[in-house]
C-alpha cells in the first residue's frame, strides 16, 4: 500500500481547520495547530462556510468520498471522467459534487493552500515517512486478494494530519481504481501500528465486497438468521441500523481476524475479535468458525476465492451455530457475550 499526500483531501480538511474551533482540554499535532493559526484570518471565507456546512450536513465520509472523484488543484475538475464507483452515486448521491468543487477551488485559490502546504513539507515529509515505516510490511492488497479472489484497487493511506478528527478515527473511500484510508489527527501521536492495519485493511475492504455483494445481492438476507442466535449489542446495534449493513460490518471485521493471522499476529487477532464481541458484534466467532475451512482451503490453494463461494456461507454459518449449540446446549446469551461496550469505531458507509 502506498502513504500519500492528496492535496484535494488536504484542501478540504485545511478548510475545515479554518472554520471550526479547536476541541477543549485536547492536545493537538502540530499541523493542526499550524493550520489553525496560519488561516485564522479566513473562518468567514464563502467558501469554507460551504464546506463547513456540507460537513455538519454530510460529515468527512460524505465529503471525502465525492472529493476523491475530483481532479486534482487548482482546477478540482468535477467531470469524473474514469467514471464513479456505484455505491458513490447510490449511497452519497445528497453531497452536490459540482458545489463541493466550487469551493474547494476558491479556498485552494483565496487561502493559498498550496503554498502553505509548500511551507509544511518537512513535516508532512516526516509523516509519510514514519507511517510508511510501520506499514512496510502491511501486505494488504495480497491478503485482499486472496480473501475475496480478486482485487481490482490499489490501497492508498492519506493522513488528514491538518485536521482534529474529534474523535473520528477515520473514514474509507475509493474511485473506480483506488481505495483511500482517511485518517485525520488524533491528539498529537499517530495511532498504533496495529490499529493502523486494522484500519487500513477494513477500508480498503468495502468497496471490493460491494462489488461482491451486487453480485450475490440474496446472501445478507439469509444469513440474518444469525442474529437470532446473537442478537448485535452495545454501540454496533445503534450505530448500524439494518442486518444488511451489520452483516457487511461483520463479514468485514471477520476478514481483518484472518488478515491479522496472515500478518503472523494470532494474538493481535484474538484481541481485535474480543474487542469487537464486546462492543456487540456479536456474530463475529460464528462467522470465524463457518469461514475457517474454507479460508485454510484457500490458503492452500484448493478453493476459490470468497466471490465465488459467497452463496455458501448461509450453509456454513447454520453449521456452525449447530455445532456451537451441541457443544453448549445450555440456555444462555448468544456465544461469546454481548455486553453493551459503547461505540465501535466508525467506519466507512456508516
Amino acid at each position: 500500500m502506498e502513504v500519500r499526500l492528496d492535496p484535494r483531501l488536504l484542501t478540504l480538511s485545511a478548510a475545515l481547520t479554518a472554520g471550526g474551533l479547536p476541541p477543549a482540554g485536547q492536545d493537538e499535532h502540530p499541523l493542526v495547530t499550524d493550520t489553525r493559526r496560519r488561516l485564522a484570518d479566513h473562518a468567514a471565507h464563502p467558501g469554507v462556510r460551504r464546506l463547513c456546512e456540507a460537513f455538519a450536513q454530510h460529515q468527512l465520509l460524505g465529503l471525502a468520498m465525492h472529493t476523491v472523484q475530483l481532479g486534482p488543484p487548482p482546477d478540482f475538475d468535477d467531470s469524473c471522467p474514469d467514471g464513479v464507483p456505484p455505491f458513490v452515486e447510490a449511497w452519497f448521491a445528497a453531497v452536490d459534487r459540482t458545489a463541493l468543487a466550487e469551493a474547494l477551488r476558491s479556498v485552494w485559490r483565496d487561502l493559498r493552500v498550496g503554498a502553505l502546504l509548500q511551507e509544511q513539507a518537512p513535516r508532512w515529509e516526516e509523516v509519510v515517512r514514519d507511517l510508511s515505516s510501520r506499514l512496510a510490511d502491511a501486505q494488504i492488497e495480497p491478503f485482499q486478494r486472496l480473501f475475496w479472489g480478486r482485487f481490482p484497487y490499489e490501497v492508498v493511506l492519506v493522513p488528514l494530519w491538518n485536521m482534529n478528527g474529534a474523535g473520528l478515527r477515520g473514514v474509507g473511500v475509493a474511485t473506480v481504481r483506488e481505495t483511500y484510508a482517511v485518517c485525520p489527527a488524533q491528539g498529537d501521536q499517530p495511532p498504533g501500528q496495529v490499529d493502523l492495519l486494522v484500519w487500513a485493511q477494513h477500508e480498503a475492504s468495502h468497496p471490493v465486497l460491494d462489488d461482491i455483494q451486487r453480485q450475490h445481492g440474496q446472501v445478507p438476507g439469509e444469513c440474518a438468521f444469525v442474529e437470532r442466535d446473537c442478537p448485535p449489542a452495545g454501540g454496533f446495534a445503534r450505530h448500524y441500523g439494518d442486518p444488511t449493513s451489520r452483516w457487511v460490518e461483520t463479514l468485514i471485521h471477520t476478514s481483518t481476524c484472518f488478515y491479522l493471522e496472515y500478518l503472523g499476529r494470532p494474538e493481535d487477532a484474538e484481541a481485535f475479535a474480543e474487542s469487537q464481541v464486546e462492543a456487540g458484534v456479536t456474530a463475529i466467532p460464528v462467522f470465524r468458525e463457518a469461514l475457517r475451512p474454507w479460508w485454510e482451503a484457500r490458503r492452500q490453494g484448493t478453493a476459490p476465492g470468497l466471490e465465488l463461494v459467497l452463496p455458501q456461507l448461509p450453509a456454513w454459518l447454520r453449521s456452525a451455530l449447530a455445532r456451537r449449540r451441541e457443544a453448549d446446549p445450555a440456555p444462555g446469551g448468544p456465544p461469546g457475550g454481548s455486553q453493551d461496550a459503547g461505540d465501535p469505531p466508525p467506519d466507512m458507509h456508516a
